[in-house]
């Protein structure tokens, strides 16, 4: 089973061999597995269920996954084994906040290195640890961060945006207001004056008619349904409020990530 694989097509040949022995070197050194996934289906499932789908076709081991979708342009890294245990939600959050930005500059190597250096780090580091694999809680505790995850984003204001009964509503005000100003100006009102069917010249009528052309009909592409948490027991928090999840074959990991 290779550790990398770019679906997406992000990576020379001689880079994917480069980060496939950095993938084992390092993960042989932590005393993990270190994957790489890309794609850039529009179709594929979201990032929760897309990895998880993808570690139940391995045994059960301690592992992390990263998976870039190029499609959305989303982070999502999961942990597995020990690797939950270490490499949790915060420190998931602290390895995306660094690789966000040379993945969206276009540095996909740089950043791909960024993550397997720093999940080998985090497996040598005994601090602050989730032990509690119960991610019962559906948000975080109170005083804990919230962290981002797919399909509700903190960014509230670009979800509203983006969200389809928004965009519906503002379609629909646009395309009444639309209506009404046609309606308003083709009846009820008196277009004509006291010499518009008069030829002073020929002293006969000419005619005059309004015709109506056409009305434009707004369409708005209403996106996917959020399906994360429909397979298995799907994510939420744990009393630490650290994230994670249990797939629909039972493995419990740690998760988290975001847009770049």
């Amino acid at each position: 089973m290779p550790h990398v694989n770019d679906n997406a097509g992000l990576l020379s040949t001689s880079e994917i061999e480069k980060l496939e022995k950095m993938c084992i070197t390092y993960g042989e050194e932590a005393g993990i597995e270190i994957f790489i996934l890309t794609h850039d289906d529009p179709y594929a499932e979201e990032p929760e269920k897309y990895i998880e789908d993808f570690n139940q076709t391995l045994p059960e081991g301690d592992r992390v996954i990263l998976l870039i979708d190029m499609n959305d342009r989303f982070i999502w890294i999961q942990g597995y084994g020990l690797a939950e245990t270490y490499i949790h939600s915060k420190r998931i959050d602290e390895i995306y906040e660094t690789m966000k930005t040379p993945m969206a500059d276009g540095n996909y190597f740089e950043a791909f290195e960024i993550y397997i250096k720093k999940s080998a780090a985090y497996m040598q580091d005994d601090t602050d640890l989730n032990w509690d694999h119960d991610y019962s809680a559906g948000s975080p505790q109170t005083g804990d961060v919230y962290y981002d995850y797919y399909g509700n984003e903190s960014d509230n204001f670009n979800d509203l945006w983006t969200s389809w009964w928004f965009q519906l509503i503002v379609s629909l005000i646009l395309a009444g207001s639309i209506v009404g100003m046609m309606a308003y100006h083709s009846s009820g009102k008196m277009t004509a004056g006291g010499y518009t069917y008069m030829d002073r010249n020929h002293s006969g009528l000419i005619g005059r008619r309004d015709q109506y052309l056409q009305t434009r009909v707004t369409k708005v592409r209403r996106p996917k349904e959020n399906t994360t948490t429909s397979q298995g027991k799907g994510g939420g928090f744990n009393s630490s409020g650290f994230r994670g999840g249990v797939s629909s074959g039972g493995r419990s990991h740690s998760s988290g990530g975001g847009r770049f």
